[in-house]
């Protein structure tokens, strides 16, 4: 296949992952784009696959991702440029390993094993870890999420495009594959049915504190408990007596036990910490220090810890924003006994509805995969509320300040993935590294051998001759 059908295909992969992803969110077509890019690596040479890979991923990163601009400008194509190596590596390393003699199902597999490996570096290890725009958050969450987690769904939709695309003899198995990964993910699942928490979610983009209030005072019927967004506070609430006082008035109000806000922490050394805090009416419950901060941004000290606090709702998570993009935190999380993820949150209006939206979609993952509710204040959206199986059960329209009331239940059960489904993704990256090592070793040796091979057949020709 000529170089320009190879990249006319990839282009079409790029184009249908972009149309899998908010705002489309034609979610199927991430199934159809791992076959059209392998078939399009199918036979390529490691040059060809070199400027097929980077293509791919130049064209899906920045398709999906062109908000970055309205963030970091023009360092958003250095961006884009780093996200795209991931592919290139995976293409290149495809290219080479298609020279071996392989069987079917061992080629497809490595091909799974390296792609979800890579994923998973560039999403949970890297240091610039992205964790947006991947195969299984493409899909909504299924069976399988509380089982091996998104990394398990970008394994299997990538083994079946392996099977369907390399060899005719595995296409059936292949297709299988695909057809039962989209069964897990779109045949029903059992939603939760018992709820005894009403949680009221606030919206809105640096209000001010009174307004906060006033739009709390809205929730007819009472509540257990309030969030509102990250940096809805951005100053330590702990220093100031008379707004706690008023905090401890609205719960009374309302008979709330305690509010879940952004706020920050001040240490005595002059640096700060993005801090969730859980306030109650006789003081502050427990605090959160934002592990994850957005890259780039001074949200300053990270958080080392994952607390579950103790209160009379029960045990309670509160990560903050970038924090639930990942698997890892949500895990350490629910193994500190959380029951129940009230979540701040802030995606700044400039920052494109396109944005929140993709953002928005981690959260029904994270839920799946530890089987818990996630109630979310958003500054600007999407304010919503994820019950355990991952699907959005209520939401607020974006950019516009509001409160949502919602019921929701703590739980103690664990997942699969909660309980060891989780290893399947660092397992995997691990594994990619040896195929990445193993693919260097043979690429020299193919090298020294070629010169050798040529010198040997040149001298038997010789002979021959003679």
């Amino acid at each position: 296949m000529a170089l320009t059908h190879r990249l006319l295909l990839t282009l079409l992969a790029a184009g249908l992952g972009i149309a899998s992803f908010p705002p489309l969110h034609w979610h199927p077509l991430a199934l159809v784009v791992p076959v059209v890019f392998l078939f399009s690596l199918k036979g390529a040479r490691p040059d060809q696959a070199l400027v097929l890979g980077g293509a791919f991923g130049l064209a899906l990163y920045g398709g999906t991702l062109n908000w970055f601009a309205e963030i970091f400008g023009l360092m958003a194509v250095l961006l884009f440029f780093i996200l795209a190596l991931f592919p290139t590596i995976f293409a290149v390393v495809m290219g080479t390993l298609g020279k071996r003699k392989l069987s079917p199902w061992t080629f497809a597999s490595l091909v799974a094993v390296l792609w979800t490996g890579i994923e998973f570096y560039r999403c949970e290890w890297f240091t610039l870890r992205f964790p947006w725009i991947t195969t299984g958050t493409a899909l909504p969450p299924g069976y399988l999420t509380p089982i091996l987690g998104v990394y398990g769904v970008t394994f299997a939709a990538t083994l079946g495009a392996g099977l369907v695309v390399f060899e005719r003899s595995t296409r059936i198995a292949g297709v299988a594959v695909l057809t039962a990964l989209a069964a897990t993910c779109y045949l029903p699942r059992k939603a939760p049915t018992t709820t005894d928490l009403r949680i009221a979610a606030v919206q809105g983009e640096t209000l001010p504190f009174r307004a906060y209030l006033q739009l709390s005072d809205e929730v007819e019927g009472g509540a257990d408990a309030f969030v509102w967004p990250e940096y809805a506070l951005p100053y330590d609430l702990r220093k100031h007596p008379a707004q706690l006082e008023q905090v401890r008035e609205l719960l009374v109000r309302h008979g709330a036990t305690f509010l879940v806000v952004g706020s920050r922490t001040d240490h005595d050394d002059g640096s700060w910490s993005n801090t969730s805090l859980i306030a109650g009416r006789d003081g502050i419950l427990g605090t959160h220090d934002k592990n994850r901060p957005v890259h780039f941004f001074d949200e300053g000290v990270p958080g080392t810890e994952t607390p579950a606090w103790a209160t009379p709702l029960g045990r309670i998570a509160t990560p903050i924003c970038f924090d639930n993009d990942y698997s890892r935190i949500p895990l350490e999380a629910v193994r500190n006994g959380a029951e129940l993820f009230l979540v701040p949150s802030m995606d700044a209006e400039h920052w494109t509805a396109r944005q929140h939206l993709q953002h928005a979609e981690l959260v029904r993952h994270r839920a799946a995969e530890t089987g818990r509710w996630y109630v979310v204040a958003s500054s600007s959206g999407l304010t919503q509320v994820v019950d355990p199986t991952g699907a959005r059960i209520d939401s607020l329209p974006l950019f516009d300040p509001g409160v949502m009331m919602t019921e929701v239940a703590t739980t103690e059960r664990l997942t699969i993935f909660s309980r060891g489904g989780h290893l399947f993704g660092p397992a995997t990256a691990i594994a990619a590294a040896v195929i990445l090592v193993g693919t260097l070793f043979l690429g020299r040796a193919d090298r020294k051998k070629s010169p050798g091979s040529d010198s040997t057949e040149a001298t038997k020709a010789s002979e021959t001759h003679a």
